[in-house]
C-alpha cells in the first residue's frame, strides 16, 4: 500500500466517481481504477462499490477510509 494509493481512495469517496477523481489526480481513468483495485486485491477487501452512476464505500470501504483519511492528515501535519 503506497500514500498515493490512500489519497486515490479519499479523493474517490469525496468525488463520488472514478473519473472524477482522475482529473484531480491528473491521471487517467483507468490508472487510478488500477490503482485502486490493485489496493483492493492486496488488502482482501473490496473498497467501493460500483456502478454505472458512480461509486459508493463499501462497510469495509468505510473503515479503510477512515484510516486514508488519518494517515492522510498525519502526512500532511508532519506527524
Amino acid at each position: 500500500m503506497t500514500l498515493m494509493q490512500m489519497k486515490y481512495v479519499v479523493t474517490t469517496a469525496q468525488a463520488g466517481t472514478i473519473s472524477k477523481a482522475a482529473k484531480r489526480h491528473y491521471i487517467s481513468q483507468p490508472s487510478l481504477t488500477a490503482a485502486i483495485r490493485e489496493l483492493e486485491q492486496e488488502l482482501g477487501i473490496t473498497i467501493f462499490d460500483r456502478s454505472n452512476k458512480g461509486v459508493s464505500l463499501t462497510p469495509e470501504g468505510e473503515v479503510f477510509f477512515g484510516y486514508a483519511v488519518q494517515g492522510k492528515t498525519v502526512k500532511t501535519n508532519g506527524l
